[in-house]
């Protein structure tokens, strides 16, 4: 995406301004006094879904697509899952906004998954080749009026023990739940699978509630979306709730 810059200069002469057109002729660009008419932004669109990036983690965890757009026959880490119009209400908070964190923290997974085609999108966790990220215009782009947000699925190594890292992968996670494996986490309480997630939206403009205020809910989820109590969950930090991500996620720990 890019902007066409004019090539010219106008040199202005007495009350008006002119500009030589390339057939020679003229254009009054404007009269001393009355400013000319400014165009319009250009509208900057987002990437068509179904895009593949070969990008590092470092540049999937900027606000803006960073990398390069590939084939996706060919080895890339993430694909373009969904378009969001942000809301208008929000729109105006701008992009780094915790309400607009809010909202995305509900909007990016479940948008993900269902591109995938993953079973129960809007409670399952990110997988291999469902890790959601998002991205935004750039603050200039925003504040002329272009308010979407990207959902992109990013391909993670099967532990989370790991370092954060995106795994080059071929062809689409398109319809291709096949293709997305459940992630692991190996900690005090066993090995657990990641199988779902809940942002606590419900209650996010409450004080951070810490462990103890989200067990209840954690448990009453957790063994409802596991259909068992062999589990272990977790939940933000306080600095991730005061950002706007105030999800709970529950691992699994059935044999």
């Amino acid at each position: 995406m890019s902007r066409v810059a004019m090539s010219g200069r106008c040199r202005r002469s007495g009350p008006t301004a002119l500009l030589v057109t390339a057939a020679g002729g003229l254009l009054l660009s404007g009269v001393a006094g009355v400013p000319a008419a400014t165009a319009a932004p250009a509208a900057v669109e987002p990437p068509a879904i179904g895009t593949c990036w070969n990008a590092t983690y470092e540049q999937a965890a900027r606000s803006t697509y960073k990398g390069s757009a590939v084939a996706c026959t060919e080895p890339h880490t993430l694909e373009t899952a969904a378009n969001l119009t942000v809301p208008g209400s929000l729109a105006a908070k701008g992009p780094g906004s915790r309400d607009l964190h809010l909202w995305v923290d509900t909007q990016c997974q479940p948008a993900v998954n269902r591109y995938a085609g993953v079973d129960k999108p809007d409670t399952a966790a990110g997988g291999t080749r469902t890790w959601a990220f998002w991205f935004t215009p750039t603050d200039k782009e925003w504040k002329a009026g272009n308010h979407w947000v990207s959902c992109a699925a990013g391909s993670m190594p099967v532990s989370m023990n790991v370092a954060l890292k995106l795994l080059p992968v071929r062809n689409s996670v398109a319809d291709s739940p096949a293709r997305n494996t459940k992630r692991t986490l190996k900690s005090d309480y066993g090995l657990g699978t990641l199988t779902s997630r809940k942002p606590m939206t419900a209650i996010a403009g409450r004080p951070y509630p810490n462990s103890e205020g989200l067990k209840a809910k954690a448990w009453q989820f957790c063994e409802k979306t596991i259909g068992s109590d062999r589990y272990f969950w977790y939940g933000p930090s306080e600095a991730q709730w005061l950002d706007g991500w105030t999800a709970i996620t529950c691992f699994s720990t059935k044999k």
